[in-house]
């Protein structure tokens, strides 16, 4: 485990490693992920952070609150509702407009839902639940996510040389991939809480271990940040019946708090790994400049072991505490079938489907 203390430790020598960095955060106007941008404004020294969210009002709060914190940095708004692919592409294409390279990419937009939106037993044939023809909760946690970054890599692969390096920080479910539906990727037939928790989290995992090759400037970190007790169990709950809402949010969450990592934590933790050299790309291991991929890391840590089981691979699935996690056996049996591939072939001919072909 990676001690807290290490932690910041870390986040304290930001801003004298790094200046003028320039990132983009996507579902970060609450929860993890704005604690982590808190984090992230609090120790940088003069950033850039862009923010994408769907709510103008939200956005100017955090902004001012991000004003007051760092007043050196910068803060752009970016508003899009992500839910739908060609959003995506259109606030990529806003960020693109303004900057040339990018940092450090943090992506965590998301909810969580019981049932799919015409799922009546049996979810045979179910009506999807947005536009573009997927089911909300899959689209965020996985399609939205992937489509940002497959958009933003050559921006990424533009911030520096081989021996800084740039960083995606993916906040979801590294540590709780398991055996997909192979011939039901979207589940359009098979869906529920639970598929979609680890479906989304196995496919984040082996698209980014797929892209990471031929990307060795650039940091692919999944992470999952424990347990920490934010709006997201509200925002699932919202259409239960009255008795199961109240048993998840006034009896269960209650009884969990006190084994739950606390917000402010939580954010220190998640900017640590988007900022320590203990996760680099794979072109800085056996470069003699390798701490500029990071902050130095403090003394007793060594370079992560990767999603292949190599040092410093350059793709990275971490728990709460910063450490490797992951199936092995279930990631190596995946990787020796090609299911990276797989999975990313499938992810495009998503894009195809809702995109066109010109632009998939």
């Amino acid at each position: 485990m990676v001690s807290l203390k290490a932690v910041r430790e870390s986040n304290a020598a930001l801003s004298s490693t790094v200046s003028g960095q320039v990132a983009l955060f996507v579902g970060a106007t609450s929860g993890i992920a704005l604690q982590t941008l808190t984090e992230y404004a609090r120790h940088s020294d003069r950033p850039t952070a862009y923010i994408v969210g769907r709510n103008q009002a939200k956005l100017s709060r955090v902004i001012a609150d991000l004003e007051q914190i760092n007043p050196q940095g910068r803060y752009v708004p970016i508003l899009a509702e992500v839910s739908l692919l060609k959003n995506v592409d259109a606030a990529c294409a806003e960020f693109r407009a303004q900057e040339k390279r990018l940092d450090l990419l943090v992506m965590a937009p998301g909810y969580l839902k019981v049932t799919r939106q015409g799922t009546t037993p049996p979810p045979a044939a179910a009506a999807a639940d947005n536009a573009d023809g997927l089911e909300d909760t899959i689209s965020l946690r996985y399609y939205v996510r992937m489509r940002f970054m497959q958009q933003l890599l050559p921006l990424l692969s533009a911030a520096s040389g081989p021996a800084a390096g740039a960083r995606i920080l993916n906040i979801h479910g590294a540590g709780y991939e398991g055996r997909m539906q192979e011939d039901d990727l979207e589940l359009q037939h098979s869906f529920s809480l639970m598929a979609a928790v680890t479906h989304t989290a196995t496919m984040n995992t082996l698209a980014m271990a797929e892209l990471a090759p031929g990307y060795p400037s650039v940091s692919f970190v999944h992470t999952y940040p424990g347990l920490v007790v934010t709006g997201t169990f509200d925002h699932m709950a919202e259409h239960w019946a009255a008795p199961w809402r109240f048993l998840l949010l006034r009896v269960a969450l209650p009884l969990l708090k006190p084994f739950a990592v606390p917000l402010h934590e939580s954010g220190e933790r998640q900017l640590f790994h988007a900022t320590s050299a203990r996760y680099p790309p794979p072109g800085t291991v056996k470069d003699p400049a390798a701490a500029a991929a990071g902050v130095p890391m403090p003394a007793g840590l060594e370079v992560a072991v990767g999603a292949d089981s190599r040092p410093g691979s350059g793709c990275y699935l971490l728990g709460a505490d910063g450490e490797p996690v992951g199936d092995r056996k279930l990631l190596d049996d995946y990787r020796a079938r090609g299911m990276g591939k797989t999975v990313w072939d499938h992810t495009l001919a998503v894009y195809e489907r809702v995109l066109g072909p010109s632009i998939a």
